[in-house]
C-alpha cells in the first residue's frame, strides 16, 4: 500500500512551511495508520486564491503575518462576519 496525499494550497508559502507541512501530515499517516514513511507519497499543489471559493467569496492570495498567520484570510473572515452583524 502506497498512500498519497494531495494537498491543495494557496500561493505564498514558504519553502520551508510547505516542507513542514508535507512532513507532519506524513506523520499523521505514519501515527494512526501504521503506515511506513517510506510507502508515503505527497502532492502539494498551489494555486491562486482566487481559485478556491469559500463562503461563495473567492479567497484572497495568501498574506503571511506573524507566526505565520494568514492576514488576508483573516480581514475576509473579519469582513464577513461584520457584515453578518449589519
Amino acid at each position: 500500500m502506497m498512500p498519497i496525499i494531495t494537498c491543495d494550497i494557496r500561493n505564498g508559502r514558504t519553502p520551508e512551511q510547505k516542507s513542514q507541512l508535507a512532513k507532519g501530515l506524513s506523520q499523521v499517516l505514519v501515527d494512526v495508520a501504521g503506515v511506513s514513511i517510506d510507502n508515503i507519497f505527497v502532492v502539494t499543489r498551489e494555486m491562486p486564491g482566487f481559485n478556491f471559493l469559500d463562503a461563495g467569496e473567492h479567497v484572497p492570495d495568501y498574506v503571511p503575518g506573524p507566526n505565520g498567520e494568514d492576514i488576508a484570510g483573516a480581514e475576509q473572515l473579519r469582513r464577513r462576519a461584520a457584515e453578518k452583524q449589519k
